[in-house]
């Protein structure tokens, strides 16, 4: 049985049988229309055609928790990781809720089922070898103590001048940047220079 008490979907020989998902949204803010149109609402679309034409459908999605998203909002609302994920996530199902957004199943990238599925592929992959080890300069802030992921970095485009530019992509002219590439980097957290 399902968290809202159906039958789980399972594959049904001799029938199309489609598992349909969209991109995960961050919990670091509270949808809004761009995200749902750009995010799970095709995928809602393509979910509910499959179904007229009668076909074995499975809608999943669910928030994705983890990342530097999470973390520097949790920083800007000066509180765990944890709680910006409860809060957000809450938001998230109310809103795709009101949208009557057809999902069969909207969870969560933190639940243990989900740490397992994630484990055991990310084994396989490392068991068969098919990662590669490499070393990689990264900024740090003296007064956080800490490396900088990408997105815990601003400075100036080296492109087109704009700042803040982000130390993953320039908003201004949507370059793909890495922090080291960024003009006089600082820390997000404290608007302080970061260094290598």
């Amino acid at each position: 049985m399902t968290e809202n008490g159906k039958a789980a979907k399972v594959p049904v020989d001799g029938k199309r049988n489609i598992l349909i998902t969209s991109a995960l949204p961050y919990v670091n803010n509270v949808p809004h229309l761009g995200n749902i149109i750009g995010c799970v609402l095709s995928a809602d679309v393509f979910a509910r055609y499959c179904r007229l034409r009668g076909y074995n459908v499975i809608y999943i999605c669910g928030t994705d928790e983890y990342g530097t998203a999470t973390e520097t909002k949790a920083l800007t609302e000066n509180c765990s990781p944890k709680e910006i994920c409860d809060k957000y996530h809450t938001i998230h199902k109310e809103v795709y809720e009101w949208f009557n957004i057809s999902f069969d199943k909207f969870g969560r990238t933190s639940t243990p089922e989900q740490t397992e599925v994630c484990q055991s592929i990310f084994k396989k992959i490392f068991d068969n070898k098919w990662l590669s080890e490499r070393t990689e300069a990264q900024l740090y802030c003296d007064t956080c103590e800490r490396f900088l992921a990408d997105r815990l970095v601003e400075g100036t485009c080296p492109h087109c001048e704009y700042d803040p530019a982000r130390g993953d992509q320039c908003d201004k002219c949507s370059k793909v940047l890495g922090p080291i590439e960024l003009k006089n980097p600082r820390c997000k957290v404290v608007n302080l220079p970061a260094r290598f």
